[in-house]
């Protein structure tokens, strides 16, 4: 598994979403895709000759390079989104912004949907359980990114970029003092 660790100033994205309960994701997800993006602007694709401005948007700020979940308490929002370039929001688009933050980056090469699917078992199955458990998370949402290319291609490169940051040390003397209030409140 490729990561990374970067820090990246504060990115604000624009783009439509649906609800999803996780348990439907990996096949969820890619309906949405094909539903919302593939068929409804393939004329789009095709032409790159925006009719509205929703359509303009989504080529001005390249909307499908990125896809966003965010969690909910018993869903998550999934994103189809581009990163915002300012201007106009259309009816039918929103904004979404992550803060200044560190992130963990993971990268895969193959055919989507597999490829990014398989990196997110991973990522959660693998790098989470061990190397994750030392950051903090920074909210509820993670991003997928997506490069421009043949979808299909064995080549094709994708990613999953969680936002991290790093846990507090905490001086000999702060550690006392928890630890203290801990036995005196009968927790310890």
């Amino acid at each position: 598994m490729n990561i990374a660790y970067e820090h990246k100033p504060a990115m604000t994205f624009i783009g439509y979403s649906t609800s999803i309960r996780p348990e439907e994701g990996y096949t969820k997800c890619p309906e949405f895709w094909d539903k919302e993006y593939v068929q409804k602007y393939a004329r789009l694709w095709q032409t790159i000759q925006p009719e509205a401005p929703l359509e303009k948007a989504i080529l001005e700020n390249g909307v499908g390079l990125f896809a966003i979940c965010d969690e909910k308490e018993d869903s998550f929002e999934y994103w189809i989104a581009g990163l915002y370039k300012g201007g106009e929001v259309p009816e039918g688009l929103k904004l979404y912004t992550f803060p200044e933050n560190d992130w963990a980056m993971f990268s895969a090469k193959g055919p989507l949907p597999g490829s990014l699917q398989a990196l997110n078992t991973r990522v959660w199955q693998e790098w989470y359980p061990k190397e994750g458990q030392k950051y903090l998370g920074n909210g509820n949402a993670m991003l997928e990114v997506y490069s421009p290319g043949d979808m299909q291609s064995p080549d094709y490169e994708c990613g999953i970029w969680v936002p991290i940051c790093k846990p507090l040390k905490q001086s000999e003397k702060e550690t006392a003092e928890i630890v203290s209030t801990m036995t005196i409140t009968g927790i310890l």
